[in-house]
């Protein structure tokens, strides 16, 4: 019984997931050229079991048994939510207190009888830890015993069922209600058995900076958000499983939904994807989850407000070696431009550069002289394009489009030298 509950951590209990960006690839000059770089966001994802879980003082099983022992009363019990890093946080605690549900000696005939409450609709899991009783003195050993164990509906019909000694036993989608637990002993023998169930729930709901656990459905899943400024706001979506997810962002107008981002596969690389929204209720739309599977969700925003010139003649000035950051929204116009403008005094090598933040349609940027066209360049993801080489001496117009209606991100216009 020193194992007791360390199962539960197969399924997932102590996801970790650590966020990080990928810094962009080197630049490689080139005369009065422009380039587009690639620079996907990409998200790295752990998922391993936790390190330093606490094993369950036997003495503190032994004494729970003992108490128990002979009692053949229905437990009521509900399953533990597993929702963020915090829940597995406190069944660590649990853990280490001995604060989960113990009975014993249990035999073939005698079986443990347990009914556990699932608060929501979603995965329901129950973790084991059981180990034969020395019948001559009650003691608990130290040898996983292979008991039977069933969870049946509201109408007696199975939805899980399983032979662990440390395992746990996964109902992979289930609905809110009571179901029933069964454990029954091996053939001729004594067992004390410890468990815990808990559960990720499947509902519709709100999305925050913290990771999110959510378990499929086998269909779609709503997670809401708000903007209330202009702002860039990415998402991350990463499956447990390493299952391809489909996800696309819908703005609330009126009483309807209406899609305003392309929809994007999220596969294991787990990729960011960013935006720009306008104030406003919004909703992550997550498609095609499998019931097998569980994931996290989170997402993050910034505001930018820094003004652009909406034609060439109102362009924004920028020095050398400054920058300026803004977003194209989805709420904008389908070839919404913003316009800049820097000046080269003297014949020299000269760089500016584009940095976009776009996963959904794409952006182009335009280099002119004058009236003179010089270059342009499409960033079709989060990417950098690049104007350089040996410039004359003038004032250089530079103008980012937004191509398509659904056309969102941030991006930074830099004077680099």
């Amino acid at each position: 019984m020193r194992k007791v509950l360390k199962a539960a951590v197969c399924l997932g209990l102590s996801l970790t997931l650590g966020f990080s960006t990928v810094a962009f690839g080197a630049e490689k000059k080139e005369d009065i050229t422009s380039k587009v770089g690639d620079k996907k966001g990409q998200v790295s994802s752990e998922i391993k079991g936790m390190e330093g879980i606490q094993d369950v003082k036997s003495g503190q099983v032994i004494k729970a048994a003992k108490k128990s022992k002979g009692a053949r009363a229905v437990q009521n019990t509900t399953a533990y939510r597993i929702n963020t890093q915090a829940n597995v946080n406190a069944i660590n605690q649990r853990i280490q207190k001995g604060q989960f549900n113990v009975v014993g000696p249990i035999t073939t005939s005698k079986q443990v009888v347990a009914n556990i409450y699932m608060p929501t609709n979603g995965k329901l899991c129950v973790a084991f830890g059981n180990s034969y009783v020395d019948q001559s003195t009650g003691l608990i050993t130290s040898t996983p015993a292979n008991c039977s164990v069933t969870i049946t509906d509201s109408r007696g019909n199975s939805i899980a069922s399983s032979y662990p000694d440390d395992d746990t036993v996964i109902a992979n989608y289930v609905n809110k209600g009571t179901y029933r637990l069964t454990v029954s002993a091996p053939y001729n023998s004594a067992v004390a058995t410890g468990y815990l169930p808990y559960y990720y729930s499947s509902d519709n709901g709100n999305l925050s900076g913290t990771a999110k656990y959510i378990a499929g459905n086998g269909g779609n899943n709503y997670q809401y958000f708000s903007v209330s400024k202009r702002s860039q706001v990415w998402t991350d979506l990463v499956s447990a499983k390493g299952y391809s997810l489909k996800s696309h962002i819908e703005k609330k107008s009126g009483k309807k939904w209406v899609r305003i981002t392309d929809q994007k596969y999220s596969y294991n690389s787990n990729i960011r994807r960013y935006h720009a929204l306008s104030k406003g209720s919004y909703r992550l739309v997550i498609s095609g989850t499998s019931k097998y599977d569980f994931y996290t969700a989170r997402y993050g925003k910034k505001s930018y407000t820094g003004k652009y010139g909406t034609k060439k003649s109102k362009s924004k000035t920028i020095k050398r070696k400054k920058s300026k950051t803004n977003v194209l929204t989805a709420s904008d116009a389908k070839k919404k431009s913003h316009w800049y403008k820097f000046k080269v005094t003297k014949r020299r090598s000269t760089q500016f550069k584009i940095t976009t933040y776009n996963s959904s349609g794409s952006v182009t940027a335009t280099l002119y002289k004058g009236k003179k066209k010089m270059s342009s360049r499409t960033a079709y993801n989060p990417s950098y394009i690049t104007f350089s080489g040996k410039l004359s001496k003038g004032t250089y117009y530079v103008k980012v489009t937004k191509n398509t209606k659904n056309t969102s991100g941030k991006y930074i216009v830099k004077y680099v030298k």
